[in-house]
């Protein structure tokens, strides 16, 4: 019977390995999925803007022309900046889920773990208990790290996105050097 009991384990241990390595997996399909539609994107909105930027000078209004050639460039400023914006913070959510499928698993284990040393600290012989002690201590120290660890990440990814987004900033608030002086020409 006691075999019975250690076959079910292990089969349900490696279904649930197969679960979440799909999960895992779905998650960065998705977020791959993501980045290809994004990049496809960028690349769509760059042809465009070659394709404006390449037009030859035509007789008549020059500072038409170069306005609407300045307007294209700000808009490309504008999307590069939408670009960058949409896939850090694609890489943020993703790393999220990732996170979180991590911090389950690791759940998992340390729950797993403890069933073991309970089962352990019942069925061992008399003076183990500080060992078990030591065990339970050093698996709530890991649990701690982890969560610090995790929480670090976040708040490190938050803070590049936010910096990224702000050196972005005044390329779209400034116009390029040489608009002013030319209209006061």
């Amino acid at each position: 019977m006691n075999n019975m009991v250690n076959t079910q384990k292990l089969a349900k241990a490696a279904n649930g390995n197969i679960e979440a390595f799909q999960s895992l997996a779905d998650t960065i399909l998705n977020a791959t999925e993501r980045l290809l539609a994004l990049n496809i994107d960028a690349a769509r909105n760059a042809c465009a803007y070659v394709s404006v930027a390449a037009a030859p000078v035509a007789e008549g209004d020059l500072r038409e022309q170069f306005s609407s050639r300045l307007a294209a460039q700000n808009k490309s400023l504008e999307q590069a900046a939408d670009y960058f914006r949409n896939v850090n913070e694609l890489f943020i959510q993703t790393q999220g889920e990732i996170t979180a499928f991590g911090t389950r698993q690791f759940d998992e284990a340390s729950r797993s773990l403890g069933e073991f040393v309970e089962h352990f600290a019942h069925t061992a012989p008399a003076g183990t208990n500080d060992f078990v002690n030591a065990v339970k201590t050093a698996m709530s120290n890991a649990s701690a790290a982890y969560e610090s660890f995790v929480k670090t990440s976040r708040d490190v990814a938050e803070t590049n996105l936010a910096a990224a987004s702000n050196a972005l900033q005044p390329m779209l608030t400034t116009p390029p050097s040489g608009t002013k002086s030319r209209k006061a020409a």
